[in-house]
């Protein structure tokens, strides 16, 4: 709509540039030949923007220029990260401009829920999870969210896509936004392959929302902290090579997205 706007005010300046001083069948003939011009141009916008509407760009623009922020978890907190996205609890009433995006390093000290879109839940083609590493984005899942809440698309039924190559087709036993949580574990946006009695526990991401947890792989200092597996497949929670993400994101894709 946009575009069709600027054209028509292009066409009226055009217009008034070629008429002034001219008779009325001169007139007529500029008109009709803005006219023919005119239809060439558009068809040309639409053709454009179909091809770019149509297109499989590579999924780094796809995460920065289609999709809208919903939620923003930022590790050390202090905060619960399962609660602030469920209720938005903990999350201050002014929010640094840094929380609400991705991958620049501007500051950020506290979790950013887009209320607008969790409590407003339709219309979403697809949510996307990414994890991020000094602002760069170092893993990915993409979930079809059709027919979903803000509370359940996080299921393994749904994945359409993954940067870990084993996930889509591997068999996990807990893979939700709840997680796995009891009195003294809370294993939350949990994409989990396997348990194994603490040291044979493996999967891809886990947010922890506490700081003794059950397990040696889920004790630390300053919650919520966000482990994941660094490489292309899960790995066991206790491996050298299981990272820290500061912070990760749930983005979102509206159906008819221009």
């Amino acid at each position: 709509m946009r575009v069709h706007i600027l054209i028509f005010c292009f066409v009226a300046v055009l217009i008034k540039q070629r008429v002034d001083g001219l008779e009325v069948c001169d007139v007529l003939q500029v008109i009709d030949s803005v006219e023919w011009n005119l239809v060439k141009l558009v068809k040309s916008v639409n053709a454009t923007l179909s091809k770019y509407r149509n297109c499989k760009c590579d999924e780094d623009a796809v995460l920065q220029n289609e999709w809208k922020l919903a939620f923003r978890g930022t590790s050390g907190t202090r905060q619960s990260v399962y609660y602030a996205y469920k209720d938005g609890l903990g999350i201050p009433s002014s929010i640094e401009s840094g929380c609400k995006q991705v991958g620049k390093p501007l500051a950020c000290s506290s979790h950013y829920r887009n209320d607008l879109i969790l409590d407003n839940w339709n219309g979403i083609s697809e949510v996307a999870l990414a994890l991020y590493k000094n602002d760069v984005r170092v893993h990915h899942v993409i979930f079809d969210a059709a027919g979903s809440t803000y509370m359940n698309w996080l299921d393994k039924a749904r994945v359409k896509s993954s940067s870990w190559s084993d996930l889509p087709t591997s068999v996990a036993n807990i893979f939700s936004i709840a997680g796995h949580q009891d009195a003294s574990l809370r294993r939350t946006f949990f994409l989990n392959k396997s348990y194994g009695a603490c040291p044979n526990d493996s999967g891809w991401f886990v947010a922890i929302d506490n700081e003794n947890g059950g397990c040696s792989w889920e004790k630390n200092a300053a919650l919520p902290f966000f482990k994941y597996a660094t490489g292309s497949t899960a790995l066991n929670w206790n491996d050298g090579n299981i990272g820290r993400a500061d912070y990760f994101a749930v983005l979102v894709k509206y159906y008819n997205t221009p």
